[in-house]
């Protein structure tokens, strides 16, 4: 028996087979697939032959891994595609929701994301989202509504034009019976979760009130009047010396009560005095300041009060003004042995500076300047001008010899 040579074409290679006659070879096409390796490499594949496919970095498998080369020179079951792998951001925020989390933090295509409604909102739409091939996440997200209030009922009355159902943030009135009020808003709002505020609504039977309630320090302006009924109110005042601290009015509830909290009289006080430079107040024992306390001021040393010795603490809680001042004790004229100072003045202030000259013959031992320094003393404290030594003697008033 001769063997036959055949030459086929798969895609592009040229392929010499030996064949028996009467023998028919199967080949697949040469797998090819883009992005891809395909293992193990062959120059033809015949029937039976097997391969798989692993995708280059950056792309993801779509179909079965291995494929094996049928009778009919057909791959079995198709071969793969490798595609550029596909992500989403992460998912939208909706209103009072959160979705759920994700373990890797990375979103591929085809992973599926819940939502979930914080309490007292409900989820409406669809429960979830996919995130699709074009990288986007599927539409319409879902959405959190709160959850809405059943008609209440109201205690000794009714509500006024009433529904069935009310939506989170609706509020209602109602009416009171013959006889019967509401203590405070005859009205309620519904929140989210389908409770009412207030939760309960309630009339009560009218009564009248007793006479206000009296405070300390204070008294209110309803002292004229003999009867007290729902809705009348009274505002408090504090006698000289004291604030009020809380609500200045009280009002008359229908169920015979005054409103709480009443208001109270508070001490006036003041903070601690204020500073003044070059000066201290006197220490007080309690260390607080009540209206009408007085505080003295003094000076440190070398400093002289001027202006009120002393604040006190007034009905507005403010000190008293204006607060006094220390000022710096000036300097008397100097006397200068052998000599006189230059433009003496009859007093100087703190800081100031003079000049002096020598008689002729004498002159000063260093500087010819003194300094008025706080508390009336000199710098130096004695103005010295000693006979001079040598031949010419210098002085401000001239040179001369013994």
């Amino acid at each position: 028996m001769v063997p036959i040579l055949t030459l086929c074409l798969l895609g592009s290679s040229a392929l010499l087979l030996s064949t028996v006659p009467g023998a028919q070879a199967a080949l697949c096409p040469f797998p090819r697939v883009w992005h891809g390796t395909v293992s193990p490499r062959r120059y033809y594949y015949r029937t039976g032959d097997t391969v798989s496919v692993t995708c280059s970095p950056g792309y993801t498998l779509q179909g079965s891994r291995s494929s094996t080369c049928g009778a009919a020179s057909r791959w079995d079951p198709p071969l793969p595609q490798c595609r550029k792998e596909v992500t989403c951001p992460r998912p939208p925020s909706i209103a009072n929701g959160l979705p759920s989390g994700h373990p890797s933090g990375s979103f591929s295509r085809g992973v599926t994301v819940s939502y979930s409604c914080r309490p007292g909102f409900e989820l409406l739409g669809n429960a979830s989202v996919t995130c699709a091939d074009s990288g986007l996440w599927s539409r319409p997200l879902p959405r959190c509504q709160a959850i809405g209030c059943q008609a209440p009922e109201v205690q000794n009355g009714k509500v006024h034009n009433v529904q069935s159902t009310y939506r989170a943030g609706e509020t209602l009135h109602f009416d009171c019976h013959l006889g019967y009020a509401a203590e405070g808003s005859d009205e309620a709002r519904c929140q989210p979760g389908g409770t009412w505020d207030p939760p309960v609504l309630v009339c009560h039977r009218v009564r009248p009130c007793p006479m206000p309630p009296e405070v300390a320090n204070g008294k209110h302006n309803g002292q004229d009047k003999a009867f007290f009924t729902a809705g009348m109110a009274v505002r408090y005042s504090c006698d000289p010396g004291y604030y009020l601290v809380g609500n200045a009015a009280v009002s008359c509830r229908a169920s015979g009560n005054w409103s709480q909290p009443r208001p109270r009289c508070e001490e006036v006080t003041c903070p601690r005095p204020p500073s003044i430079a070059n000066g201290l107040p006197s220490g007080h024992p309690s260390g607080s300041f009540s209206r009408g306390v007085t505080v003295s001021y003094s000076c440190r040393p070398g400093f002289e009060l001027l202006g009120n010795a002393s604040v006190t603490c007034a009905d507005s809680g403010l000190w008293s003004r204006p607060l006094p001042r220390c000022q710096a004790i000036g300097c008397q004229a100097p006397e200068v042995q052998n000599g006189k100072v230059h433009n003496v003045q009859s007093t100087y202030r703190a800081g100031e500076t003079l000049h002096f000259d020598c008689h002729l013959g004498y002159a000063a031992e260093g500087s010819d300047e003194a300094r008025c320094q706080p508390g009336g003393t000199w710098d130096p404290p004695v103005l010295v001008c000693q006979r001079g030594e040598c031949g010419c003697c210098p002085g401000t008033g001239g040179a001369g010899g013994d």
